[in-house]
């Protein structure tokens, strides 16, 4: 896929050597190509992207890819992670910008929407991470406005980004809170004023205690108390069960599965959507051939079929469900693109094993393609995992 965008781009900084803008832009694009893929942190003011880039930005799974906190107009992103405070007609309806062009419209992959500042769901509630993740579960299979979304996912991003970085200090703090009775406590984790009262029971300072609500929330500070009564009863096992219901690890594994395993293919739609606006904004011949060439390379873009068959599986908007749906979602590259990957098997699995695999895959799948009880839209998915399973048997041709 790279190299066919590299001979388009090359093609139009020939056509356009006499235009300074265009081709400034077209030799951005194609030096894009060769530097790591490029994720905007979007939303409002206040929804925390800079609490959730700085989060992201600490897990490894991620080193290869760039973490752009609110871009200006000026920096072009591969694909955006776009926060939200409410999943509200309006909020959600901002996020659908109108494409530029149709190969945008097209390849429209690029998105993860996120539930940001999950802990206040509810009020605050101890249960408040469930409800917000339960909302943007039903958000993502029932809204249609999130149907274009890689997924919707409920991020508690303060907590997330402390809990990272917890320290041994920290964890002590919180065992002594959670020591003391809770009828003595529980009044004073009714809000912020009342956990930085002067009349908190125990030594612990004012400011000691201003400081761990503001590195954590006054939530993250009631659930970590819950979380140290039930047995988290040291600073590793309370990090790690904190960073899991922040949310943080679903969001990192869809952006490291939708995003970084898909880089190359990010990165030529980049390039390719830029192409379009020079051909739209500086018409003259030899730019219909340029469209033509682009038209057929999105027609032949196999990892953008792959991302949205996968978006509409994992959002329950495909008749697929069960150990299908977990297989084709597999197969589509959802866990990784590799072949061992791709059907479910260790990397030092002997190749003939992995051949076999993948044409057992692919006669069932077309056996599912063919099938004429099935509804068309399902014999359509159905082909687009055979496509998918023959993609790995020619890697051994």
């Amino acid at each position: 896929m790279t190299e066919d965008v590299r001979g388009l781009l090359a093609e139009a900084c020939g056509l356009y050597r006499d235009s300074s803008r265009a081709a400034a832009s077209l030799h951005e694009a194609l030096n894009h190509l060769d530097e790591p893929l490029r994720v905007g942190i979007t939303g409002a003011p206040g929804t925390g992207k800079s609490t959730l880039a700085a989060a992201l930005g600490e897990t490894r799974s991620l080193r290869d890819l760039t973490l752009v906190d609110d871009p200006s107009a000026s920096v072009v992103t591969d694909a955006t992670v776009r926060l939200l405070r409410h999943l509200e007609p309006d909020e959600l309806a901002s996020t659908h910008p109108a494409a530029r062009s149709a190969f945008a419209r097209q390849t429209a992959v690029d998105t993860v929407l996120v539930l940001a500042r999950a802990d206040e769901t509810g009020a605050g509630r101890i249960d408040a991470l469930l409800t917000a993740k339960q909302l943007a579960r039903r958000a993502w299979r029932e809204d249609p406005l999130c149907s274009g979304a890689q997924g919707v996912i409920a991020v508690a991003a303060q907590l997330a980004y402390g809990a990272r970085a917890f320290t041994d200090d920290e964890f002590e703090l919180l065992a002594a809170f959670a020591a003391v009775p809770r009828e003595e406590l529980e009044r004073y984790l009714l809000s912020v004023d009342a956990f930085t009262d002067p009349a908190f029971p125990g030594p612990v300072s004012v400011d000691t205690r201003r400081s761990l609500v503001s590195r954590f929330g006054l939530f993250g500070v009631k659930l970590a108390l819950t979380l140290i009564r039930t047995g988290s009863d040291s600073r590793v096992k309370l990090s790690t069960e904190l960073v899991r219901r922040s949310g943080l690890g679903e969001l990192r594994d869809t952006v490291a599965g939708c995003f970084a395993a898909r880089a190359e293919a990010l990165k030529a739609r980049t390039a390719v959507v830029r192409l379009e606006t020079v051909l739209q904004n500086e018409p003259r011949p030899g730019s219909d051939r340029l469209k033509a060439r682009v038209e057929r390379f999105a027609a032949t873009a196999h990892d953008f079929t792959e991302l949205r068959l996968i978006a509409d599986i994992r959002g329950g908007r495909t008749a697929l469900s069960g150990e299908p749906a977990d297989e084709a979602v597999r197969l589509l590259g959802a866990q990784g693109t590799t072949p061992e990957e791709r059907l479910g098997l260790d990397f030092e699995t002997d190749p003939r094993e992995v051949y076999a695999a993948g044409a057992d895959a692919v006669l069932r799948w077309r056996h599912e393609a063919e099938r004429q009880d099935r509804p068309p839209a399902e014999r359509a998915a159905a082909h687009v995992v055979v496509r998918s399973a023959e993609g790995v048997l020619a890697l051994f041709a």
